[in-house]
């Protein structure tokens, strides 16, 4: 479980930045390269099936 809620903190915190560049006009190529790369890698976890549904997360 400690995986999964490591993992939603990170989206959480990636949505709060690009949520604030986003209320300030700033397009993709104003984030800097660390979130182009933070971007990148959670692409390519989803592209592998390395994730889980949010259904999943609070099935019974």
């Amino acid at each position: 479980m400690s995986e999964v809620v490591e993992r939603l903190e990170r989206i959480e915190r990636l949505l709060i930045t690009l949520n604030a560049k986003i209320d300030n006009f700033l397009g993709y190529e104003e984030i800097t390269e660390k979130e182009r790369e933070e971007l990148r890698k959670m692409r390519e976890e989803v592209k592998r099936g390395e994730f889980v549904r949010f259904e999943e997360l609070f099935e019974e």
